[in-house]
């Protein structure tokens, strides 16, 4: 009973947190202007006459359209759909996720004091979506063993997150591939199932407008700095972030760590993929 409380109280802390900091990142308007052309009949565009995927996230600009096409309001209705998807996914975390009532209790606690989750549970940006499939992915990745996995399920999971972010493939891809491994092939047909949704949006992308990635894609990959530049501008936003938010990177490490010590290769896979993407955070 007292578990029960004490996890209630800390979910409620953690809404009251991210309600108090809720805010709206400049990138976030680029989606709302690509969603009102949208809502109001120019088509999914940053300027009318020109087809350009300015954004980065397809699966929540609709989702993000859905709401404001009934609300006609995009500020407030962004923030409480940020807040609602959120708590979702913590949710899904305290109940199908942690091991006990006092390890979800920690673990929500953790999330509250970790400035880089808190921060991007509002922003406007697709943050709280992502978090959302990474929960369900991780419930069903982590089912035991015995249960069998769940191929269709974790496949289309797999395939709404790349649609949400395509660069979420660097962090699903280890434990899709552990999965794909373990099964021999016999998932094959699932995940080509699964992926078929991200598959026709890069067939309309490329249609609509020319190209299969986002505009920001081309323009990030081809900055013409060299490479070494860049790296060192990598390094100084990891020491930065650890000066900065110093437990966020020690929950990366340890969930890393702990199952690398374990020899746990299954949770190992599961949790490798969240460094490929930290400089992107």
């Amino acid at each position: 009973m007292g578990a029960r409380i004490g996890l209630g109280l800390a979910f409620a802390l953690y809404g009251l947190v991210v309600l108090r900091t809720a805010w709206l990142s400049e990138d976030a308007f680029i989606t709302f202007r690509t969603v009102d052309n949208f809502i109001n009949g120019y088509g999914l565009t940053w300027n009318i006459t020109e087809r350009v995927q300015a954004y980065t996230h397809p699966l929540w600009m609709f989702l993000v359209a859905v709401c404001y096409f009934w609300t006609r309001e995009i500020y407030y209705t962004s923030i409480l759909l940020s807040l609602a998807v959120s708590l979702t996914a913590v949710w899904i975390f305290s109940r199908n996720l942690a091991a006990s009532s006092w390890a979800a209790i920690l673990g929500v606690l953790a999330l509250v004091s970790s400035k880089a989750f808190v921060d991007y549970s509002t922003s406007g940006l697709e943050n709280p979506l992502t978090n959302l499939l990474l929960a369900l992915f991780a419930v069903l990745y982590l089912r035991p063993q015995g249960h069998g996995h769940n191929s269709i399920g974790m496949a289309s999971l797999f395939g709404l997150a790349l649609l949400n972010r395509m660069d979420l493939t660097l962090v699903l891809g280890p434990g899709m591939l552990w999965v794909v491994w373990l099964e021999r092939g016999r998932s094959a047909g699932w995940v080509a199932a699964g992926l078929a949704p991200f598959g026709a949006w890069v067939v309309f992308a490329l249609f609509y407008y020319g190209f299969p990635f986002p505009n920001t894609a081309y323009a990030k990959l081809g900055t013409g700095v060299e490479t070494g530049e860049l790296l060192a501008k990598g390094i100084h936003y990891v020491v930065q972030s650890c000066r900065n938010d110093p437990l966020t990177p020690l929950i990366l490490v340890a969930s890393a760590g702990l199952p690398l010590a374990r020899r746990d290769w299954r949770v190992f896979a599961l949790t490798l993929g969240s460094f490929f993407t930290w400089p992107t955070w």
